[in-house]
C-alpha cells in the first residue's frame, strides 16, 4: 500500500530521527528508507527485488545526499531494476571501470594501436612518416588527453600550428591520419562518434602540383648531364641515376638491399612486405634491369657491397635519407621544382606517348594494382618479356636524351 503524503519523510523528521528510535529504518515509500547508526550517522537505502531476490542498495549519507536527491536516485534505480532488469550496483561498478579504462585510452595509446594494425596494409616508409609526424606535431598537444575528451577545436588548434609555419601538405595528411585514428576508436567503442568533420573551412587547403616532374626529354637530358658532373658521393648520384631508370617508388629505390638483386639474371625482386600495394598482391614485384642499370649497379657494388643497402648513409646500417636525394635533385636540375616520385610520372607519360607498349605492360612495370578488382583477382600475367623490353627501351631513351645535346670537339685543320 502506498504511503500517504503526510507519512513521507521530511528534513525536520530526519534531523530529529536518531539511533534507537522505532521504526529503524524509517520508510519514505517506493523502497526508499533512512537508517540511523549508533555513531549518529544516517544512511539512505533502497530496498528492491531483482529476479525474485531481495536486494538492498546503499545510496549515501544524509545530509551529503539530500532527501530530494535520494528520491531521484531511488526512482532511477527502481526503473533499472523493474523495467530494464539491470542491477544498479553492478552497472555502477562497470561504469567506474569503464571510466578508468577511458582515462587510459589517450590519443597516443589509441594511435599506436591504430599504427600497429595499419602496418598490415601500409609500406614501412609510410608508417615511419606517420610515426615521425605524430611525434613531432601531434602527441605534444593531444597525446596524453583521453581520446573521448578531444573535440575538433582541439584538433584544429594542433593543426593550426602546422599551418602557421606553412606546412600545408603534411597538415592535410596529418588531419586525415588523425581522423582515421578516431574512426579506429569508434570501431572499438572507445568513443561514440568521430568529432572530426569531413571538412574544416578554417584550415587552409594545400594547392600544388602532385609530384612535380620533368616536362620534356630535353630537360631529362640536362638533368643527366649535370648529374655526371655532380660533386657529391657516388651513392647519392647513382641513386638519382637509378631513380630515372627504374621509375619505381622513391622509398623502394632508396631502401633497396643487395640481397634483393640477381645481377646474373638481371632482376630486382622487391619483398612483398615492402611493396606499397602489397594488400592487393599475392607475390613479390620484380623489376627488369637494363644493360645501363646493370653497369651502374656493378660499379656501385665495388663501393657498398659490404653494407646491406645499395645506397648506405654514413651509418652503414641505414640507407640514405629522403632529404639527401631530394637535395641532389635540386642541385642537378635548377630550372624548376621536381621530386623523386616525379620520375615515375615522367616515365609513364613517355612510355604511353610512344605507343610502343601496351597499357597493361606499363602499369605492371610501375607495379600499379588494377582498379578492376575482379580482373585483378583473375589476371596473373606478369608480362616479363615485354617489361624487359620496356626497361631497355627506357634506358636507351634516357641515353639518347643525355647525349643528344652533347657538344662534340673537332680538331682544327
Amino acid at each position: 500500500m502506498a504511503k500517504l503524503k503526510s507519512d513521507l519523510l521530511d528534513d525536520l523528521t530526519i534531523k530529529a530521527f536518531k539511533y534507537g528510535d522505532k521504526p529503524n529504518p524509517m520508510r519514505d515509500g517506493k523502497g526508499l528508507a533512512l537508517l540511523a547508526h549508533e555513531n549518529g550517522s544516517k544512511y539512505f537505502q533502497l530496498r528492491t527485488t531483482l529476479n525474485g531476490k531481495r536486494k538492498l542498495i546503499q545510496l549515501g549519507v544524509y545530509p551529503m545526499l539530500s532527501l530530494s536527491d535520494a528520491r531521484e536516485m531511488a526512482r532511477n534505480m527502481q526503473k533499472q531494476v523493474k523495467i530494464e532488469h539491470i542491477d544498479p550496483v553492478v552497472a555502477s561498478k562497470l561504469a567506474k571501470l569503464k571510466s578508468a579504462d577511458d582515462a587510459d585510452k589517450t590519443f597516443k595509446t589509441v594511435a599506436q594501436d591504430w599504427i600497429e594494425v595499419k602496418a598490415r596494409d601500409l609500406a614501412p616508409s609510410t608508417l615511419l612518416k606517420i610515426k615521425q609526424t605524430f611525434n613531432a606535431n601531434v602527441y605534444g598537444m593531444l597525446g596524453n588527453i583521453p581520446i573521448n575528451e578531444i573535440d575538433n577545436l582541439l584538433v584544429r588548434k594542433c593543426l593550426l600550428v602546422m599551418q602557421k609555419r606553412g606546412a600545408l601538405e603534411i597538415m592535410e595528411k596529418t588531419r586525415g591520419w588523425i581522423k582515421s585514428v578516431f574512426d579506429f576508436a569508434l570501431s572499438d567503442n572507445i568513443i561514440s562518434e568521430n568529432p572530426i568533420p569531413l571538412k574544416d573551412v578554417r584550415l587552409h587547403k594545400h594547392v600544388g602540383e602532385k609530384f612535380p616532374r620533368l616536362k620534356s626529354t630535353l630537360d631529362a637530358g640536362k638533368l643527366l648531364r649535370n648529374l655526371s658532373e655532380y660533386a657529391g658521393s657516388l651513392e647519392v648520384s647513382t641513386c638519382v641515376y637509378l631513380h630515372m631508370h627504374f621509375a619505381q617508388r622513391p622509398s623502394e629505390v632508396r631502401c633497396a638491399k643487395w640481397v634483393e638483386f640477381d645481377l646474373d639474371k638481371a632482376i630486382w625482386t622487391l619483398p612483398l612486405e615492402q611493396a606499397k600495394s602489397r594488400k592487393y598482391m599475392s607475390k613479390s614485384h620484380t623489376v627488369m634491369l637494363s644493360k645501363q642499370v646493370l653497369n651502374a649497379l656493378k660499379e656501385l657494388r665495388e663501393y657498398t657491397r659490404h653494407t646491406p643497402y645499395l645506397f648506405a648513409s654514413r651509418v652503414p646500417s641505414k640507407p640514405l635519407s629522403e632529404a639527401t636525394i631530394r637535395k641532389c635533385f635540386r642541385a642537378v636540375f635548377t630550372d624548376y621544382h621536381i621530386v623523386p616520385h616525379g620520375c615515375r610520372h615522367f616515365f609513364s607519360t613517355q612510355a604511353n606517348e610512344s605507343a610502343l607498349f601496351r597499357k597493361d605492360v606499363i602499369e605492371a612495370f610501375l607495379s600499379h594494382s588494377d582498379k578492376d578488382q575482379i580482373r585483378e583477382t583473375y589476371n596473373e600475367a606478369t608480362y616479363d618479356k615485354e617489361r624487359r623490353e620496356l626497361a631497355q627501351w627506357w634506358s636507351d631513351q634516357l641515353d639518347i636524351a643525355r647525349d643528344g645535346a652533347k657538344v662534340l670537339s673537332f680538331k682544327q685543320a
